[in-house]
């Protein structure tokens, strides 16, 4: 629980970067994954002595899973670019919810009435995340695209901690990210630009600390911890997220946007109560 805790308050951090690098949401995407991949595989080379899998399906698992998160951090980027820190984040954690509605096509766990209570606060919460639904409205495509990135992120979580739970952390994260580069490696090979030298040292910071150290010590937890507790207590990311733009970038939220995620964070805190009971 101690390492979930700090794996939020370090990932509450990369909504961040979505804004002050200024390349396109799947140009960083491609570049932090790459650095991730290969600081992680070499990490696993050093640590355990080997970096490869059991077997095919162990493979085409892994495939799977890669191609999942990339596209969950492309257009979770996409949705800060288009709205803003704060609202892409937010509709971002509308997934432990998710979590809690897709955990029983892969477990034995039952829905519950108290698990519809939790969606309903955040549907509610998210709606009022929209000035109106137009999706023409900036808000709105952003607040799509972080639902759209909520539902990938849990299908991932879900699938990692049902397969890949014997796996370590660090080995699983090397493959997906490798997976995620090499997915957008031809266009970025084609079109894509390259950083700025300002942005060098952001995106560097951006694929070692925010990515590979952040993202393996989320799979460390997803070992030992259901994919539903680790959801609801990533449900404090939006909190620091917000707290980040405010203290980095001055960018305050509106009333609707506080509103809308105390109300996701109260259905959090409310599973998170009876996770723990």
């Amino acid at each position: 629980m101690l390492v979930l805790h700090l794996t939020v308050v370090l990932m509450g951090a990369t909504g961040i970067f979505a804004r002050v690098i200024d390349l396109p949401a799947w140009e960083i995407t491609g570049y932090r994954t790459a650095i991730a991949a290969a600081v992680l595989f070499a990490w696993v080379q050093w640590r355990e002595g080997a970096v490869g899998l059991d077997s095919a399906r162990d493979y085409a698992r892994m495939l799977l899973l890669g191609v999942l998160l990339g596209l969950h951090w492309v257009t979770y980027f996409h949705a800060m670019q288009l709205s803003s820190v704060a609202i892409g984040m937010i509709a971002l954690f509308a997934y432990p919810v998710m979590t809690v509605f897709l955990e029983p096509f892969f477990t034995r766990i039952r829905l519950n009435w108290r698990d519809l209570i939790s969606g309903v606060l955040v549907l509610l919460g998210v709606y009022l995340l929209v000035p109106e639904f137009d999706l023409a409205n900036n808000t709105t495509q952003g607040v799509l695209w972080g639902l759209f990135s909520a539902l990938l992120f849990a299908l991932r979580n879900i699938l990692l901690g049902h397969w890949f739970s014997e796996v370590s952390a660090a080995r699983s994260l090397a493959y997906q990210t490798a997976v995620t580069a090499l997915m957008i490696a031809p266009a970025l090979l084609w079109v894509g630009e390259l950083p700025q030298v300002g942005d060098v040292g952001l995106v560097l910071l951006l694929g070692v600390l925010f990515t590979a150290v952040a993202h393996a010590l989320l799979g460390y937890s997803l070992r030992f911890l259901r994919p539903k507790t680790v959801g609801l207590v990533s449900c404090m990311q939006p909190v620091y997220g917000v707290l980040y733009a405010l203290l980095l970038l001055g960018s305050v939220p509106t009333l609707a946007t506080i509103v809308g995620g105390l109300l996701v964070s109260l259905a959090a805190f409310y599973e998170t109560l009876q996770v723990r009971r």
